[in-house]
């Protein structure tokens, strides 16, 4: 889990926003909630990569490196350091009242 924690991070509210633009006008109290849902899961995740996360060294960490398009040699490759983890956490935080603040009536 701590090796695809950042792919989850990543793409989990890519994804929410997907659905969220896939539901549209028409069902809007459900997409507002799925945003709020999507925001909450992602903040959630940041948990245990604060938790795991060593701030002793200065090497990447939850890295994840895998083949991607091999016929041009390009990899999807993610780690975290100690100057993105509090990025990460600020971002995943603010998203929260950021989507309760965009509620209008």
């Amino acid at each position: 889990m701590q090796t695809s924690l950042l792919s989850l991070l990543i793409w989990l509210p890519i994804v929410g926003g997907l659905l969220v633009l896939a539901l549209g006008d028409k069902r809007l109290p459900a997409a507002r909630w799925l945003a709020l849902a999507t925001s909450l899961v992602t903040l959630l995740l940041c948990v245990p990569l604060y938790q795991g996360f060593d701030g002793s060294t200065a090497a990447f960490q939850f890295q994840q490196n895998l083949p991607w398009i091999p016929a041009f040699n390009a990899r999807y490759s993610l780690g975290v350091d100690g100057i993105a983890l509090p990025l990460i956490i600020l971002t995943a935080f603010i998203t929260v009242p950021v989507i309760v603040a965009a509620w209008t009536s």
